[in-house]
């Protein structure tokens, strides 16, 4: 899976995660959403979806998948073959970005990448993002605090759960695999509404596996969803005052039939306040998940070592850290024995 780690860290599947990381590149009004379900209807009530990552746990190269080279007419495809192990989580984020430029906002950064790096082969392509620093500074944002390091690089075994990301993306009318352990592109053929497709692609995949295995994550690359609401409102306020308008002219007309009208309108005005009040109220729940995201980032970057640390040192020096030891290995083995609720 890659080459040697290099100074890439570890990052974690994440929503939250993934989606700063593309705020940090310097996308603009992007979005990542974690997926339950992989049917058409759920898809498209994200719309509209720049891609999906597929996170999976990687097992070699399946022999009932497409060939791995590059495929006819794919030239158009910005793909980049995977060089550095640890890579892959951004390396798929990017797979999305920068073949949906045309709808994506990238930014001074990505877009100077991809103007460098576009014309390159592959195995290039891969290279240039392992030495792109301001990508790699960004990914590394959420590097892990350890409390022990260590020099020692050991290779992955049979035995390893190793975990691999890829990203599914519409291009030219297409819909395309991208895996940097492939040579190139994977084509699943043409598609006049990918969200429609999809989802049997994935399903056939994830079929491949033992029905035990249940370690899978699904995750879409939208628009702001904050944008797209506020947008919504927007119209809706310009259609409603349009209709108070109407409505005001109405009242002043004596004829019977004005009376009529003006039940007609004012239900309108009703039912359009009710639809703005319930898109308000999905703005303030997406603000409160970016809330969220922030506060659960920043606990992810917080080392707490020095902390857990000083706290271990006084209670030993109180004489109280054996005992509390013994204490949380008695309440560990109570609730191993506690049988599970489901």
């Amino acid at each position: 899976m890659g080459s040697d780690n290099g100074n890439w860290c570890l990052i974690e599947s994440d929503p939250g995660v993934f989606t700063e990381l593309i705020q940090n590149m310097g996308a603009k009004d992007v979005q990542v959403e974690e997926l339950y379900s992989l049917d058409s209807d759920t898809l498209h009530a994200l719309a509209p979806v720049h891609g999906l990552i597929f996170l999976f746990k990687w097992q070699g190269a399946s022999r009932s998948e497409p060939p791995a080279g590059p495929t006819m007419g794919s030239e158009h495809v910005y793909f980049a073959q995977q060089i550095i192990q640890n890579a892959c989580a951004t390396q798929a984020i990017l797979s999305v970005l920068l073949n949906r430029s045309d709808d994506i906002e990238l930014g001074e950064t990505l877009n100077n990448f991809r103007s460098f790096s576009v014309d390159l082969p592959p195995d290039m392509r891969g290279l240039a993002l392992t030495n792109c620093d301001q990508i790699r500074e960004v990914h590394n944002s959420f590097v892990r605090p350890e409390a022990f390091l260590s020099d020692e690089k050991r290779p992955a075994t049979e035995d390893d759960d190793v975990f691999h990301f890829i990203s599914y993306v519409p291009v030219g009318g297409r819909l395309y695999e991208l895996d940097g352990l492939k040579n190139g592109p994977v084509d699943h053929g043409e598609t006049s509404d990918w969200l429609n497709d999809v989802g049997e692609v994935i399903q056939k995949r994830m079929s491949e596996y033992s029905q035990s295995e249940i370690r899978f994550n699904l995750l879409a690359v939208i628009s702001d969803r904050r944008k797209i609401l506020t947008q919504k409102i927007t119209t809706m306020d310009a259609d409603i005052s349009k209709l108070l308008k109407r409505l005001e002219a109405l009242r002043l007309d004596d004829r019977a039939d004005s009376h009529d009208e003006v039940n007609r309108v004012e239900s309108q005005i009703g039912m359009l306040n009710s639809e703005r009040a319930g898109l308000e109220h999905m703005v303030e729940i997406e603000n409160d998940k970016f809330a969220k995201y922030r506060t659960d980032n920043a606990l992810r970057k917080h080392n707490f070592i020095p902390m857990v640390y000083q706290l271990l040192r006084g209670m030993a020096m109180k004489g109280s850290l054996e005992s509390a030891t013994e204490q949380a290995k008695e309440l560990g083995k109570k609730r191993t024995r506690q049988p599970r609720q489901e």
